[in-house]
């Protein structure tokens, strides 16, 4: 009898979990409860909680949110109504996704990839089972509503830093399909209204949308030998200039358990470097666009082709007290034990610790690289990227800076620790970091909060023609000229 009790007891609670799960309507109670809950987490262990935006004006939207409540809420209005207490932390390493299952292999995306240039929206890839939408139409509709009017709302839904407008812009267009699944919800397909390159005439058709998978293999099949950018592929541009390029699309290579290192970074690093060497190159463009970070340790493998003199990273790394035994797992046994002694300082909530020396990073010396660089740059440039970058230009390194202002802060950033949680009801999914990660200045305190360019260069209409890139083709030019004189 206490057997059938135990079975029937476990078969009742998993179901109810699964209804739980599945839940599409939620009182004002239980939302009221998810932001409550998510208000705590964020004071107890996000690094970051009151940094770039005040605690009485962070504390008057929340008021304001939670006042706002009147009625039951659906699941996707729910979404809408709680990130902007995720959003408004204004700190791009911190997100707000759906519940589990929202998104699975089976769930249909928007089959386009769309690019603004520079006022208008342009169809830069099509994955659609139509093939007469050519790359290069420009559309205008979706669903009858404007595109621009989608792409305000679907920017209510990115985390960036401080309100890097250029960065929530890149963002909402590049990964359009991604955003536009989390705003409206999963579609068996749209109606997008377009016109045909250099034509005036206004089309209206409806495309099925795509799972991940046929999305792949029409990309597969249409792009990939063009377009992709492999990590780390290098190029001679101009032989009789000298003048050749690296593309770093991340600064990881692809994870495998058995690379927990990153020592194939490393490898075709070193590599690069000693084609460049061979090849006697003078002027290296190094093109970070669309890199969004990775492994930290791979900036100091980069940056010492071009340093000078021994470097630090990192200036000071700390967290808050509260967040020690989630950064430290109580299961670990000794990390939590011993841990406290690498963050010996104490400032309010927060324990740290600073690194004093500048030695811990040795400059490369056989393939050391002491000729001209170029950084090619834009708003997708984040987290470890933004790191290189700051630290290069403090470095004296980049010769010129070509492209767009880049995403991430300059100081630093709250990273390299992470945890993930559900809220209660809704069981959307938060991703915190737990540590505030300054970056190490030496010979120039930088002075924009966000790197800018030398030269700001952006992507034009004629690159979905000409199957090229508008900077790397004016960073060549630059070059060449410069040559001339």
């Amino acid at each position: 009898m206490q057997k059938q009790i135990f079975f029937l007891t476990a078969f009742f609670s998993l179901l109810i979990t699964n209804l739980q799960a599945q839940k599409n309507t939620f009182t004002p109670e239980e939302i009221r409860k998810d932001m409550a809950f998510l208000k705590r987490k964020f004071e107890n262990i996000h690094p970051g909680m009151y940094h770039y935006m005040g605690q009485k004006e962070y504390e008057k939207i929340y008021d304001s949110l939670y006042n706002a409540i009147k009625e039951p809420m659906s699941y996707m209005d729910a979404v809408k109504h709680i990130s902007p207490l995720v959003i408004n932390l204004k700190d791009g390493h911190t997100s707000i996704t759906h519940r589990k299952g929202f998104s699975t292999k089976k769930t249909k995306t928007f089959p386009f990839v769309i690019r603004r240039l520079p006022e208008k929206f342009y169809i830069a890839y099509n994955y659609s089972n139509d093939t007469t939408i050519v790359r290069g139409s420009e559309i205008l509709s979706i669903n009858d509503e404007p595109i621009p009017q989608i792409i305000s709302k679907i920017r209510t839904l990115i985390s960036v830093d401080n309100d890097n407008q250029n960065s929530r812009d890149y963002y909402a267009i590049n990964f359009f399909s991604v955003f536009y699944l989390k705003y409206y919800g999963e579609m068996d397909s749209v109606k997008i209204s377009y016109k045909l390159p250099q034509t005036d005439s206004l089309i209206h058709r409806k495309v099925a949308c795509l799972t991940n998978a046929q999305t792949m293999a029409a990309f597969n099949k249409r792009y990939k030998k063009q377009f992709v950018r492999d990590n780390l592929s290098y190029k001679i541009l101009d032989s009789l200039n000298k003048i050749a390029i690296i593309d770093i699309t991340s600064f990881s290579m692809q994870y495998s358990k058995w690379d927990m290192g990153q020592f194939k970074f490393k490898k075709s690093l070193k590599k690069r470097f000693s084609s460049i060497k061979e090849a006697g190159i003078e002027h290296l463009i190094i093109d970070f666009r669309g890199n969004g970070g990775g492994y930290i340790p791979n900036v100091s493998r980069f940056l010492s082709y071009f340093a000078k003199e021994p470097f630090t990273l990192i200036d000071t790394l700390m967290f808050k007290k509260k967040a020690y035994f989630t950064i430290f797992k109580p299961w670990y046994l000794s990390p939590p034990a011993f841990a406290w002694l690498g963050f010996p300082k104490r400032q309010g909530a927060f324990m740290y610790r600073v690194n004093k020396s500048n030695t811990k990073n040795k400059p490369q010396t056989d393939l050391a690289y002491r000729n001209k660089t170029y950084f090619l740059v834009d708003a997708g440039c984040y987290s470890a990227t933004t790191f290189t970058l700051n630290l290069a230009k403090d470095m004296g390194v980049g010769t010129t800076y070509i492209g767009e202002q880049v995403g991430g802060a300059t100081w630093g950033s709250f990273a390299v620790n992470w945890q993930d949680f559900k809220l209660p009801n809704t069981k959307l999914s938060v991703h915190c970091p737990l540590m505030k990660l300054n970056h190490k200045f030496v010979n120039t305190e930088p002075k924009a909060f966000f790197l800018q360019p030398d030269f700001e260069v952006r992507r034009n209409v004629e690159e979905l023609f000409k199957n090229n890139s508008n900077v790397i083709d004016f960073t060549v030019n630059m070059i060449k000229a410069s040559k001339q004189k």
